[in-house]
């Protein structure tokens, strides 16, 4: 339990510096991807729903430090789709096809930043949603897709997976 903690402040460390430092420049049309949030996604398949929402709201936390928006707004935004990966993650097969779990992972990335936006709304926090939502949330979406299966990798590691392969992915 002690070494799964160390593990995943280790990655979300390192993931939380390629999100401020690498990604921010590295935009694809003016649009970088969510990696903490992916870590989160990752977080529930292998963390189960309690794993996938303490890191969820730990990625969301120290992500907020570094962002304008209310303090947890992004935490509790986190921890949800966190819990919710780790809900899905208990009906599917330990045998699923890596290709299934990317599709879900980038669908929850998706649902990710709609919920994100719908929150900030509520409180009305400004500037979250304007007319480029719709593409940012495409491609945003689909960047993170590109970056989910290293993810999912550091992740099973977090976790102490007993066995990652390519072909599909332990919990």
């Amino acid at each position: 339990m002690v070494v799964a903690a160390i593990r995943n402040c280790v990655v979300l460390l390192l993931l939380l510096l390629l999100q401020l430092e690498l990604f921010s420049s590295l935009r694809f049309f003016g649009v970088m991807p969510e990696v903490m949030l992916a870590a989160a996604i990752a977080a529930g398949w292998y963390g189960g729903p309690s794993g996938g929402a303490i890191v969820g709201f730990s990625c969301g936390l120290f992500y907020d430090f570094y962002l304008a928006t209310p303090l947890g707004l992004t935490a509790l935004t986190y921890a949800i789709i966190g819990y919710l990966l780790g809900q899905i993650s208990a009906f599917l097969s330990d045998e699923a096809e890596w290709i299934v779990r990317i599709t879900i992972s980038v669908a929850a990335v998706t649902i990710g930043l709609v919920l994100f936006v719908t929150f900030g709304e509520l409180i009305a926090e400004p500037n979250l949603y304007n007319r480029n939502f719709g593409k940012i949330l495409v491609i945003a979406s689909l960047y993170t897709g590109f970056l989910m299966v290293p993810i999912h990798f550091m992740m099973a590691w977090a976790f102490g997976a007993s066995r990652v392969n390519p072909a599909g992915f332990d919990r």
